[in-house]
């Protein structure tokens, strides 16, 4: 019998290919344009999402990006230039609706990820990544231990998942655009730790 990391992974990868082979690539590319034009960008997801949407953040720094973390006290004002990055896989999460609501009514542009694309998120948005949470040819062995495919647990760990990969995604065809280097990266990573 494999192990049980290999076949967690291997559910997760079968379910990443599952829900990326319904993905188009003009979204993410679209999404990539969007935050390199913009002065600033603020990101903001809520438990899952909210440790998935920091990393983004902090890499999108890494980048030569001007880019925060909503709630962070030290961060500047939202204006008419900034970008918004909404992460939230029901799309109606309330905190999340009423800021999205505010940088619009402020001029800004939003990005929307989420896994329902009937969302008031995706109504809301200027760009949208709908990413599903499940395959639907996926079965789940391993997996199965924290949920089936109407547990938030399970969701919440394939959305977060998915998500994951698709930023960095983002994040390497940022680098590309702006002609970044390893070397340029690493001179803005922390170096106080």
């Amino acid at each position: 019998m494999k192990p049980l990391y290999i076949q967690m992974l291997e559910e997760l990868y079968g379910n990443s290919n599952g829900v990326f082979d319904k993905l188009d690539e003009n979204d993410l590319t679209e999404i990539t344009s969007l935050i390199i034009k913009a002065k600033k960008i603020y990101v903001l997801g809520i438990g899952h999402s909210g440790m998935f949407g920091k990393i983004f953040s902090m890499k999108l720094n890494h980048v030569g990006l001007k880019a925060y973390t909503v709630f962070d006290e030290i961060n500047p004002p939202f204006e008419k230039d900034d970008v918004f990055i909404a992460i939230s896989q029901s799309g109606e999460t309330s905190t999340i609706i009423s800021l999205v609501q505010k940088a619009k009514k402020i001029g800004g542009k939003v990005v929307g990820i989420t896994s329902n694309e009937g969302s008031t998120l995706c109504k809301l948005s200027d760009a949208i990544l709908n990413v599903e949470k499940v395959s639907d040819d996926v079965t789940f062995k391993a997996l199965v231990a924290i949920g089936d495919k109407n547990n938030q647990n399970l969701l919440g760990l394939l959305f977060g998942f998915n998500i994951y990969i698709l930023l960095y995604s983002i994040i390497i065809m940022i680098t590309k655009e702006k002609g970044e280097t390893p070397e340029s990266i690493n001179s803005r990573h922390a170096n106080l730790q």
